[in-house]
């Protein structure tokens, strides 16, 4: 069993740290991948600030030039493509357009120069985009005709950072990214800073680079420092973290939960053992007495000695009386578990039922006692199960005289309370170690007595106790010393509701 059960543990631990550590590996790769994607939408973020900003740049000119912007794609036979913008008199007439090789430094306006010529030749040639191999290519020409633009416009009104800036954390927020930025404009030929919002001390290690050429002939280039988007990846991953936390915690609850019980099983297994051999023992003592006192009268011929046949009767009587109690007690362990178990309320007078109690544990005690009874008011009514309330206090009773040494002094009170009535039984007795005391009414649960000598039982006439109190929706609580006495907290409903 020591072995199962150890096996056991290790299969549910390597269980757990693999449901773990592919929860832990699943989770990192989502948030590196929401990270990507962050990175991706502050790509595009600045990609489309800069494409609102340039072409708002281009509609003011030509709202002030009074001039036409023109943009044209040229391409040749092999499947290239290039852009290129100009402005124009929106009164003139568009000159021709031939259509050669690029590598033919092709677009040739009759009114430029020769030197104008070979540079727009050049930017054509580098800029070219390979047409129709697949959907992407769109987007290239779009993103060539934004840099193309640039290079047009930028020498005539330069760059809005402000604004740039401001549509930029627009296009951020609709992304669900609310993070400060700012901008550097950088000549990557010189590396000189064109344009910039960043604050002087700002510490630049804390925050992520972002870096986007927004032209092709003449180098130019934004440099966005935004802050770290872990908190946002995080805060977006919020929903994930907490259902795989939530399931993790059952996981490793109903896994504790499984350990616990196996535990308690095996707990109830070894107090089951020690039940079997105290009943058995208990059992056969009686037995054995009452077929001794039956033998001796049928083969030694007593029956005319009155005096000894009284003595092994009054001996049979108590033996058989001893055997009917733990017969009761013992099919006493099946009422927690029938469902249509249900107590016979009536009207019980506590101070009548406790006087016989008394009386009754007088008889069959094998040691005098003494008790001392104190009720308020006089009289205690409630409604109970008079059999399971008669047996609840006899056991408690029985308990006291039991564990009080040679001269028990037992005192019971009882008082009515708010529709209750609170039982107080206290004895001058052994007492009850801490460690026992939130166990005492557990099924075949006994108290180690120590360097006392053993008191004969089973462990199941408490937990009897605390099962019925419960079916008579009571509470009962137990305060105890080792060395000063216990004292047994009873409180019971005064009344019902049929």
């Amino acid at each position: 069993m020591k072995s199962s059960f150890k096996y056991v543990i290790i299969l549910v631990i390597l269980s757990l740290s693999g449901i773990f550590i592919y929860q832990l590996f699943w989770i990192t790769g989502l948030y590196h991948s929401r990270q990507k994607q962050n990175r991706e939408e502050i790509r595009m973020a600045i990609k489309n600030a800069d494409h609102i900003e340039l072409f708002d740049r281009a509609d003011f000119l030509s709202k002030v030039t009074h001039r036409q912007r023109e943009t044209s794609v040229i391409a040749d036979t092999k499947g290239g493509a290039a852009l290129s913008t100009r402005f124009t008199d929106k009164d003139s007439v568009i000159p021709e357009l031939s259509v050669l090789p690029l590598d033919t430094n092709i677009y040739h306006p009759r009114y430029r120069s020769q030197a104008l010529r070979n540079d727009a030749g050049k930017m054509l040639k580098n800029t070219a985009v390979k047409v129709g191999n697949d959907f992407s290519s769109l987007g290239e020409l779009g993103l060539q005709m934004q840099q193309t633009l640039h290079e047009v416009i930028d020498s005539v009104k330069p760059i809005d950072l402000a604004k740039f800036d401001s549509i930029l954390s627009s296009h951020l927020q609709k992304g669900g990214l609310d993070i400060r930025h700012y901008t550097e404009m950088w000549n990557l030929e010189d590396s000189s800073i064109i344009a910039s919002s960043v604050p002087a001390n700002l510490n630049r290690t804390e925050y992520d680079l972002h870096k986007w050429e927004y032209t092709t002939y003449h180098k130019r280039a934004y440099l966005v420092y935004t802050e770290p988007t872990r908190w946002d990846t995080i805060r977006m991953m919020s929903g994930i973290l907490l259902s795989s936390f939530l399931i993790l915690l059952i996981l490793i609850l109903s896994f504790a939960y499984m350990f616990w019980f196996l535990i308690h099983q095996k707990t109830v297994e070894q107090l089951k053992d020690d039940f079997t051999h105290n009943v058995t023992h208990e059992l056969k003592t009686p037995i054995a007495i009452t077929y001794a006192a039956v033998e001796a009268m049928i083969h030694y011929n007593i029956t005319g000695n009155k005096e000894k046949t009284n003595k092994y009767l009054h001996i049979c009587h108590e033996e058989l009386q001893r055997l009917g109690n733990m017969v009761e007690q013992i099919l006493s362990l099946s009422l927690e578990r029938k469902k249509d178990f249900k107590l016979k309320y009536e009207k019980v007078n506590l101070n009548e039922l406790l006087d016989k109690i008394v009386e009754q544990q007088a008889i069959k005690s094998s040691k005098p006692f003494h008790v001392r009874q104190e009720f308020i008011p006089d009289g205690i009514m409630l409604e109970a199960d008079r059999t399971h309330l008669y047996n609840i206090l006899s056991n408690i009773l029985d308990n006291a005289v039991k564990y009080s040494g040679n001269n028990p002094q037992i005192r019971i009170e009882a008082e009515e309370s708010d529709g209750s009535v609170i039982i107080r039984i206290t004895d001058n007795g052994i007492g009850i170690e801490e460690e026992h005391l939130a166990h005492i009414f557990d099924k075949f649960y006994r108290v180690s007595n120590g360097k006392q000598p053993p008191v004969k039982g089973y462990g199941i006439g408490l937990f009897y106790v605390r099962t019925m109190i419960h079916k008579h929706n009571g509470t009962i609580r137990v305060e105890s010393q080792p060395g000063k006495g216990s004292r047994f907290i009873i409180i019971l409903p005064q009344t019902h509701e049929r």
